[in-house]
Formats: C-alpha cells, structure tokens, sequence
C-alpha cells in the first residue's frame, strides 16, 4: 500500500512539474557556506563601523556627491537638492589633507538617502583616512538586513544540511 502511494505523489509531482530536489544535503551546504560569507563579509564592517570612533580618527565630512553605476562618482551642486544612497563625502584628515571617498556600506533603504551638502561623521584608521567610512545611524539598516538574510541562509542550510532522509 505504501509503495502505491509513493508511486501516486510521483506521478502527481510529474503531472504538476513540481521540482523535486534529490540532493538536500548539497543545497544545504551552499546555503551554509553562502550565509556564513555573508554574515562574514558584513559582520566585519559592522565591527569596523563600531569599533572606528575608538580605535581611529574621527572627523566632519560633507557629501560632495553620489557612487552611480559605471562611474567613479557624481558631483552636483545643491540647486537640484539631489539625494542618493552612496554617498561622496570630503573630509580634512589629521595631517591637513583633503580627501574624498565613499561609503562601502549597503544602503537598501530609499528612505535613508543623504543629500548634498550635508555634514556627517566620518571615522577612519589611524594614519589611513584614505579608509574613511561613515559613522551615521544611516548605515546600519542594510547591514543588519543582510546579517538577517546570512542567518536565514544558514538556517535553511542547517535544515536541509541535518533533515533526515
């Protein structure tokens, strides 16, 4: 009776083109491996982020533009009152230089966008401001959101990784 019920959901798989996935222990260690990367990866400018402001330089920066696909970036005067996710900041470092940079942080929230002209706190490693990165409230919504997605990963990962057959 039993063998006829496995035959009746593989012929109803068949019939409704369901996908059927044979190696669950595989897919598990993609999603394991993929979600540890993320977290990872993300979890390392979360630190840096954090731990800049007492082990850097910190100093006041101005965004002078935006990162746009295909481009090193866009400057544009504050007539337009343009706002964008990745931000071009100037600063002065420690040592009376000028330098300008952009932020690496992913910015997945259309409500957070900077605007042009406006002051925020850069935090950099000592003697390195070439390395700056912002320290705003700002950043922190997309890297939480992918830690999240990097812990789901890994989750699912660890339910197909340990299912029992």
């Amino acid at each position: 009776k039993r063998d006829k019920i496995f035959i009746f959901e593989d012929k109803l798989l068949k019939k409704n083109k369901i996908m059927v996935i044979h190696n669950k222990k595989l897919i598990g260690l993609i999603c394991i491996i993929a979600g540890l990367g993320i977290m990872l990866f993300l979890g390392s400018i979360l630190v840096t982020t954090l731990s800049l402001p007492f082990t850097g330089s910190v100093a006041d920066a101005k965004v002078i533009g935006f990162k746009t696909k295909g481009s090193k970036h866009i400057v544009k005067n504050n007539n337009g009152g343009m706002s964008g996710r990745s931000p071009f900041f100037e600063f002065v470092s420690d040592k009376n230089e000028t330098i300008k940079a952009h932020s690496d942080a992913p910015q997945i929230f259309v409500l957070f966008n900077y605007e042009i002209g406006e002051s925020i706190n850069v935090g950099f490693p000592k003697n390195e401001p070439s390395k700056a990165i912002i320290l705003s409230w700002k950043e922190y919504p997309g890297i939480f959101l992918m830690l999240a997605l990097g812990l789901l990963c890994m989750i699912v990962g660890k339910s197909y990784l340990f299912q029992k057959a």
